[in-house]
């Protein structure tokens, strides 16, 4: 009955896992000490011990101060690294190489070659696992990681506990730094939270360069009062080129990147100083070692045997979730399909309603048009008109004034006939009257001849009175003369 308990609380754990989106070993481990955590291709896990550092009433995180590096895994996805290389803040990046004894980070060559071909110095680290042997990690870390790729120290992150004693994870931890320290020439930084180094490190890695977590807006302090070298101060930075949040770090006061550079911290060959305790295989000579308690033949076979059944347990679980992962990506897969189908039937609602506006739009731009053209037509029209009627009205004041020249000219035609008709009437009556005259003077000589005849045979007193008779008669000629 127990047995069956046990193994539906598995089962759920996984369930919630996949309910929550996070890592079903997360999970697990959270659960319970006694499934064993496997490794995951996604970032590094934070454990109990470390999501105690982010203790109730600090100051808020300072995500947007001063920064020296950034360190990187499979989480950040592709990275950007042009854009990430103008941030001139970021002086080393730390990515994530491997993780216990089988895992290695799918996009580790691609940030290492970029991050290098951009200038940025880079150090790699191995995510510490209790469920492999230690000498099996070290192996995993030390065929991905190689010694000329390296600018920086290497780094052991510690953060997980599950399944051995605080002085197994301190022997495998150590054991750990003396192979990195005998491969690479140099001791590691070593990477944990300040609760996780006070409460189970502790002072046996004082010699270390110390790495310390603590998400704060308040620096770290250790209870040994060692010092350390750099501070992870947010695992919430935004940074340029890169998608998703990252983790942000600074030196320590009077701490520089002289203090990581590998090239700088070479030191000679030295015998390892401590063992594996979990494996309980080998032992330096001359150092003492506490050993784990030793476990019956009957104990060995009961701890099989429980193995098995949650190794077969753990399956059983990864089989239910990965169906489920599968139901869901099935579930997700026809959703998408479903909303691109709606977008793309939005979409082409969108094209016809658009083609409709842009058809009513043409068809008012032509109306419009057209209505503007007739306007323009009838204007034309009235302005045609208007010219027309302006130029019949010039051609009737022409005719006009024409017919008023005409007739001032015929007018002046007939005065000048009239008065040339007068002119030559008033010459011919000159003329008659100058006739008249010539001949009233012939007839006047004539008589006075014809007196003067008489008087020379008539006596003086005749002759006298002839002579007053010539000169009255003379008198009324030159009257009846003056009045014509």
């Amino acid at each position: 009955m127990h047995r069956h308990i046990h193994l539906l609380i598995i089962i759920l754990i996984f369930a919630m896992a996949f309910a929550i989106g996070k890592p079903a070993y997360a999970v697990a481990a959270a659960s319970s000490t006694r499934v064993l955590v496997m490794p995951d291709d996604d970032d590094k896990d934070k454990d109990k011990e470390n999501a105690q550092e982010k203790e109730k009433g600090e100051e808020p995180r300072p995500e947007t101060r001063h920064y020296d590096g950034i360190d990187i895994s499979d989480h950040q996805k592709r990275i950007d690294w042009p854009e990430v290389a103008k941030d001139k803040n970021i002086k080393y990046v730390y990515i994530k190489a491997t993780e216990g004894a089988t895992y290695v980070s799918n996009l580790y060559r691609y940030n290492l070659e970029n991050a290098h071909k951009h200038g940025i110095k880079v150090g790699s680290y191995h995510f510490l696992r209790t469920g492999s042997r230690i000498r099996d990690q070290f192996d995993n870390f030390k065929r991905v990681v190689k010694k000329n790729e390296q600018d920086l120290l290497p780094v052991i992150d510690v953060e997980v506990r599950q399944g051995w004693t605080n002085q197994q994870l301190r022997d495998s931890v150590k054991l750990f730094a003396d192979l990195v320290e005998e491969h690479y020439g140099c001791r590691p930084l070593i990477y944990t939270s300040s609760s996780f180094y006070d409460n189970i490190l502790g002072r046996s890695f004082n010699i270390y360069p110390l790495f310390i977590a603590r998400y704060s807006a308040s620096q770290p302090t250790l209870k040994s009062g060692n010092d350390w070298v750099m501070w992870q101060f947010s695992e919430r930075g935004r940074i340029r080129g890169i998608s998703t949040n990252v983790d942000l770090s600074c030196f320590n006061k009077g701490r520089s990147l002289s203090d990581i550079m590998i090239r700088s911290q070479r030191i000679g060959q030295k015998k390892r100083t401590n063992t594996d305790l979990v494996e309980n295989q080998e032992k330096p000579s001359g150092v003492k070692v506490k050993e784990a308690p030793a476990m019956s033949k009957q104990q060995e076979k009961e701890m099989k045997k429980k193995q098995e059944k949650e190794q077969k347990a753990r399956e059983r679980a990864q089989k239910l979730a990965q169906e489920e992962a599968q139901k869901k990506a099935e579930q997700e897969r026809k959703q998408k399909e479903k909303e691109q189908k709606q977008k793309e039937k939005e979409k082409k609602q969108k094209q016809e309603q658009a083609a409709k506006e842009k058809e009513l739009q043409k068809r008012a731009a032509d109306q419009k048009a057209e209505q503007q053209k007739k306007q323009q037509q009838t204007e034309q029209q009235k302005k045609q008109q208007a010219e027309q009627q302006k130029k019949q009205q010039a051609e009737q004041q022409k005719k006009q004034q024409q017919t008023e020249q005409q007739k001032k000219a015929e007018q002046q035609k007939q005065q000048e006939r009239k008065e040339r008709a007068q002119k030559a009437q008033q010459q011919q009556q000159k003329q008659q009257s100058e006739q008249q005259k010539k001949k009233q003077e012939q007839q006047d000589k004539l008589k006075q001849q014809k007196q003067q005849s008489q008087t020379q045979n008539l006596p003086t007193r005749t002759r006298a009175n002839a002579h007053s008779s010539q000169q009255k008669d003379k008198k009324t000629n030159k009257s009846s003369a003056d009045n014509d």
